[in-house]
């Protein structure tokens, strides 16, 4: 993947990433957006994207995106991804085994 190769907002989002190097530098991802003009969805929808596409961007709750530094800033990004999917996985294992009448099992229907 090159940068030239990138979608504009794409592109928008490395370069003010790239003032952002370093857990101690992140950017919450409402100002990220409010600065690109774009909505918290459609950031957050575009760094998926990157991070498939092996761009590393971190994120840390309360704190927001940076471009790690070392190991332990990547890893700290890694753990809440991993984190965010083990809490996917278990609303889609509940989701998936809760019967089709719980509503009415639930509130006595």
């Amino acid at each position: 993947m090159k940068f030239k190769d990138l979608q504009k907002l794409d592109q928008d989002i490395i370069m003010a990433l790239s003032s952002h190097k370093g857990i101690d530098r992140a950017i919450h991802g409402k100002t990220l957006a409010q600065s690109l003009k774009i909505d918290l969805r459609t950031l957050q929808s575009r760094i998926e994207f990157l991070q498939r596409n092996h761009c590393a961007i971190g994120s840390v709750d309360n704190r927001g995106y940076f471009i790690p530094l070392n190991e332990e800033e990547r890893r700290a990004g890694i753990i809440k991804k991993q984190r965010s999917g083990i809490a996917i996985s278990t609303a889609v294992n509940g989701y998936t085994l809760a019967s089709l009448t719980w509503l009415d099992e639930l509130i006595g229907g």
